[in-house]
């Protein structure tokens, strides 16, 4: 079950929460100007250190997510952090986006997903 929080919410005590539960605490931020599909893929991209290959398209995006590894026996959280912005100027682009995280999440046991609209 993907977390979704809003601008009002404790947002960095849910992250240090999952930090202090041992989860591996990836952050992708689209502070900054992330408010189209390009800015978007950069930014997970940069954040998550992709691998070369990565196309920056909606396709490698999801192979690139479903190839992240964790520490054995560790959860990784992925966060998607300050979409507040796209979410209001490209809707689309942001649903696109949960969508692609919770099929990551629906295939693997080991990724729980946190969306934070601040």
């Amino acid at each position: 079950m993907t977390t979704f929080l809003g601008p009002h919410s404790e947002a960095d005590d849910h992250l240090d929460l999952l930090a202090s539960l041992g989860h591996d605490v990836r952050i992708v931020s689209a502070a900054g100007g992330s408010t189209d599909k390009a800015g978007v893929l950069d930014a997970f991209a940069r954040d998550l250190d992709l691998p070369d290959w990565f196309g920056r398209n909606w396709d490698a995006l999801l192979d690139a997510l479903r190839d992240l590894e964790v520490p054995r026996g560790q959860t990784l959280e992925l966060v998607w952090d300050h979409v507040g912005a796209l979410r209001r100027v490209d809707h689309d682009t942001y649903e696109t986006v949960v969508d692609i995280l919770e099929q990551v999440q629906d295939e693997r046991d080991d990724v729980r997903i946190t969306v934070i609209a601040r």
